[in-house]
């Protein structure tokens, strides 16, 4: 009874931690959208500005978009089961859905979140 209430709930601390670095990005750009600073987004948003996008360079958006990555990949597998079952023709998988809304609501965001920096990075490389 405790492993089905301890799994989901690590695998959303977890997601909900990971989703830390983005929501500060995004609160960093409103800031300066809204307020107008632009020290705390100057301090991220070089790495997403920087020209040579190295693949296994070590940047602030590679961290970033991974965290978000992690996020949905860790509470996917959270809610969704794959088995191996004996079937009529051999075996087959069986894909199996449960309810955990907290890791639910965690995905959508982190997707939300993915899709809108995607946005924002291809829009900064098209305009630099």
């Amino acid at each position: 009874m405790t492993r089905k209430i301890i799994r989901p709930m690590t695998s959303g601390l977890l997601g909900i931690t990971l989703l830390l670095p983005a929501s500060y990005f995004m609160l960093t750009i409103m800031t300066r959208i809204c307020l107008g600073t632009t020290t705390m987004y100057y301090y991220i948003a070089p790495s997403f500005l920087q020209s040579p996008f190295h693949l296994f360079a070590f940047h602030k958006a590679q961290v970033i978009i991974g965290c978000l990555l992690l996020a949905i990949l860790s509470n996917v597998l959270t809610i969704v089961r794959f088995r191996l079952e004996q079937g009529q023709k051999g075996w087959q998988i069986g894909v199996y859905y449960r309810r955990y809304w907290l890791n639910a609501a965690i995905v959508l965001q982190a997707m939300i979140l993915l899709l809108v920096l995607s946005g924002y990075t291809l829009i900064q490389h098209i305009r630099y």
